[in-house]
């Protein structure tokens, strides 16, 4: 009886055993119900990454960055005025609707009706402004790719494009000006030179070296030290970049690219050429009728007379604002370093572009 009487729990005994499990029933539920305080941690960071990708999104580059800002839009475009940006795109806007996106050698190239591209990331007057930041500021191609939210293999498909549209519809409203037209507007310094047509100066951009010996040797300038582009660049004695050449190897000579750029066939009889004394061109404008203006040459009793040296003032205070319009063309900094091997087959009409552009500016030459 007393053996069986203690095998029977009391009622008045505490269940230990059950005790301990009820407690961890109650942590196991506990547990259970309870979120996992990294899971929170992890929920609030998503959430915080995902605001700050949709503030990035807002915050992407576009022409809302320029808008009604003369200031940012010369600095960041070289145009004058957030108007005559919006005038370019405008002139521009019909040929870019239509226009076929360069995908590679292999496809279609831009300006073709054949296979379309797909829609494209940006809109079209953000692709103009990437571009011309490119070309101003001298910016990689990934730098932009992140202002603008887009792969870097898409903007070089919209640098492409851009450029060969910007290159023929600009080359459209700047051929080179007829003869009444620069005497219309020749200044007033220019009254002892009134036939002068254009004035020419030859400039050069840094390019890398090719594998090719051949390429070497042609692209070499012992002027520069370094394998360049050379470009024969003329301006009208206003100012105006009224001709400008394709890209040659640094090797060549003034009096060679300015025989076979096709300046010359520009000429009329009568028309004078403002130059330095590196263009030994006499010859070639006497054969056309025209004649050529440059500082004279030391004589052989190795003295200047004195009407020798007003003549080298007056055509070097001329001859100045050629070098001044080539300036403005090296303030896009993309001529900065040296041009890629990549960027060759682009280089005229990249040097191209930017001269036209520059003619968008405020007048260089102000007549007094």
């Amino acid at each position: 009886m007393h053996s069986n009487y203690c095998d029977i729990p009391s009622d008045h005994e505490p269940d230990h055993g059950n005790e301990t499990t009820n407690v961890m029933k109650t942590k196991d539920a506990g547990t259970l119900c309870d979120p996992d305080p990294l899971s929170k941690e992890n929920e609030k960071l998503q959430e915080e990454l995902r605001e700050t990708k949709r503030d990035l999104q807002r915050e992407r580059w576009g022409v809302h960055r320029i808008a009604d800002n003369d200031s940012l839009t010369k600095f960041y475009t070289s145009l004058p005025t957030f108007a005559m940006f919006l005038w370019l795109f405008s002139y521009l806007k019909d040929k870019c609707e239509r226009m076929t996106y360069w995908t590679g050698e292999s496809h279609t190239l831009p300006g073709t009706d054949r296979t379309r591209a797909r829609r494209s990331h940006l809109q079209p007057i953000d692709q103009l402004l990437a571009v011309l930041m490119r070309n101003r500021l001298g910016l990689f191609v990934q730098d932009i790719a992140e202002r603008f939210c887009i792969a870097p293999s898409t903007f070089s498909k919209y640098y492409t494009t851009w450029l060969c549209l910007l290159h023929k519809e600009l080359k459209f409203l700047n051929p080179f000006p007829a003869k009444d037209v620069v005497q219309r507007t020749m200044p007033s310094q220019f009254k002892k030179f009134p036939n002068t047509r254009i004035i020419i100066d030859c400039t050069e951009i840094f390019i890398q070296k090719s594998s090719s010996l051949t390429n070497q040797s042609l692209t070499f300038s012992n002027y520069k030290n370094h394998n360049t582009a050379k470009f024969l660049v003329g301006i009208t004695p206003s100012g105006i970049i009224s001709f400008v050449s394709e890209g040659w190897g640094g090797k060549v000579s003034d009096r060679q690219i300015t025989e076979e750029s096709g300046l010359l066939d520009l000429l009329e009889p009568g028309d004078s050429v403002m130059a330095d004394k590196g263009f030994t061109i006499t010859d070639l404008l006497k054969q056309r009728g025209c004649y050529l203006n440059i500082p004279p040459f030391l004589r052989n009793d190795h003295q200047f007379t004195v009407e020798d040296v007003y003549n080298t003032q007056e055509i070097a205070q001329l001859r100045i604002h050629v070098e001044r319009s080539i300036g403005r063309v090296k303030n896009f900094h993309i001529f900065d370093g040296v041009l890629p091997l990549s960027m060759i087959p682009l280089v005229s009409k990249l040097f191209q572009v930017c001269c036209w552009l520059s003619n968008l500016d405020v007048p260089l030459v102000e007549d007094k």
